[in-house]
């Protein structure tokens, strides 16, 4: 049975106050057993509080499995619900929005809020639980060790959380832009570096470059001032409680050395919740961003709706007045329309905007104009119906096998061999791990294996681009006859400069 996030999350909080609730204990009560064994109490109370510092330690360690388990499982599930939502909104304004920051908030921004949770927001709880077990074993020891105690849980609890949220974090905010800044200096400083130098404006990337370090300096110097200002205030918190209750001890005739010893010990591990959680706090500027820039994507959900997807009538492809595009529009409109069966070539002079046709018929680019199959647009389409290949496909660090069953999960291993021989790719193991991006393989290895895993799925429309690239003429013959014959049923465009010997017509672009 499986256990609800939320649950899980509460659950790990719990169990990481009982490992630092434990901790407390253990400490506490091994101090009582060093102080009173010098006065020879009763063999039981001896034997009480062996077996208290044992329950104490066995309980810790327990406890503290138990919470990184729960709390790991439920961020990881957390997550994923996360990248969910965020693919939802960014498909549902995938025409709307710059593509490149959303692949960083979906990549970069959600592994931060990731540590966010698991660093920053778990702990804080789990250390408020402790920091109260500890003010009231403070007040079960002593009333004055309680009294010393609670203004540092306050401080601990209240001051430093608020002043590192308004007081550190703008400069952590800051401090990643110079850092993003000095990164696109270095680059424009080497980048064309001999050039620069002969043609007279090398001076002025070096002059960038320097001034950008310098503000990024300035920027490091404020924020790790502010941190060390925030850790002295931690040190003096704890020391204050230490002195006040080693003065109160003075003072007081009352206290028995026990009191003193537990009331010593209970200031050094009771807030250890807070005293390891704080150097993730002071550092959690990043995270706190990253968490936010998540949050308001997916609430931006609420105000772009995901399309309602749509079953299309047949497997016709239609583009009328369709222009592609990134940024600003170059590609003179197009129109023309593929059916099961048929083969378009869309061919033209590099730079034209082939490319990024393809990626506008994937869903990725921006266009003018109306896509639609069967009758639905292309934003209301359901998965599956268009499958193919861009000039550079991704290659994973698995095996050629997993490379491959993305496309079409249930495709057994007789079925790969097969096309793998069509492919001339038989000579690579299903087993065989491709490496990182696929580096084991040539580029004309690669750009079959895209056309393979384009070819294993069932999707009735088939877009190659650039499919004979790295090839050579007699390679290229067998593969263009192998992709012929097996979407003879399907709706396929070609864009190629390669000569294509079968196709039903050929569309020349051109910039407008």
């Amino acid at each position: 049975m499986k256990i609800s996030p939320k649950i899980s999350l509460l659950s790990s909080i719990l169990f990481g106050a009982f490992a630092l609730s434990a901790g407390t204990g253990l400490t506490v009560s091994s101090a009582w057993l060093i102080t009173m064994a010098s006065e020879h109490p009763p063999i039981m109370i001896l034997g009480v509080s062996i077996v208290m510092v044992r329950f104490f330690g066995i309980f810790r360690s327990a406890s503290r499995y138990v919470e990184r388990v729960l709390s790991h499982e439920a961020i990881f599930r957390k997550l994923t619900s996360i990248r969910v939502e965020l693919f939802q909104s960014i498909s549902s304004r995938l025409r709307e929005v710059s593509i490149a920051p959303m692949v960083k908030t979906v990549i970069d921004d959600v592994e931060r809020a990731q540590e966010f949770y698991l660093r920053i927001t778990l702990p804080q709880y789990a250390a408020a639980i402790s920091g109260a077990t500890t003010a009231a074993l403070a007040l079960w020891v002593s009333v004055s060790t309680f009294l010393w105690i609670v203004p540092t849980t306050l401080i601990f609890a209240l001051l430093i959380p608020v002043l590192t949220r308004f007081w550190v974090d703008p400069v952590s905010f800051a401090l990643e832009e110079k850092e993003n800044r000095f990164a696109v200096e270095i680059s424009n400083a080497s980048h064309a570096q001999v050039e620069a130098e002969l043609f007279g404006y090398g001076q002025s990337y070096r002059s960038a470059l320097v001034e950008s370090a310098e503000e990024l300096s300035r920027n490091e110097s404020k924020y790790f001032t502010r941190i060390s200002i925030l850790q002295i205030l931690v040190t003096l918190s704890l020391a204050s409680s230490l002195i006040g209750i080693a003065s109160s001890a003075i003072e007081s005739e009352e206290l028995l050395p026990v009191h003193i010893s537990m009331g010593i010990f209970l200031v050094l591990v009771g807030f250890e919740g807070y005293t390891t959680w704080f150097p993730n706090l002071f550092s959690a500027g990043k995270n706190r961003r990253a968490q936010r820039t998540v949050e308001e994507l997916i609430s931006s959900q609420e105000k772009h709706p995901i399309p309602e997807v749509n079953t299309p009538r047949d497997f016709v492809i239609t583009c009328a007045e369709v222009s592609a595009y990134w940024d600003a529009q170059f590609l003179a409109p197009v129109t023309f329309s593929v059916a099961p069966g048929e083969t378009v070539l869309l061919t033209g002079p590099s730079g034209v905007g082939k490319s990024t046709l393809a990626s506008a018929l994937f869903g990725f680019a921006h266009y003018s104009g109306e896509i639609q199959v069967g009758g639905v647009d292309l934003a209301h389409l359901p998965d599956g119906v268009i499958t193919g290949t861009l000039q550079r496909g991704h290659i994973f660090n698995t095996t050629l096998r997993e490379n491959l069953r993305i496309a079409r999960e249930n495709v057994t291993d007789q079925e790969l061999i097969e096309l793998l021989k069509l492919m001339d790719l038989d000579s690579i193991s299903l087993d065989e791990v491709l490496g990182e991006f696929g580096r084991a393989l040539s580029g004309g290895e690669a750009k079959r294996l895209s056309i393979t895993r384009a070819l294993i799925s069932a999707a009735p429309i088939v877009i190659l681009d650039e499919p004979l690239e790295h090839l050579d003429s007699a390679l290229s013959g067998r593969i263009q006859s192998a992709i012929t014959r097996l979407c003879a049923d399907r709706a396929l465009i070609v864009i190629t400069h390669a000569p294509w010997l079968k196709y039903s017509r050929k569309l020349e672009l051109t910039r407008e």
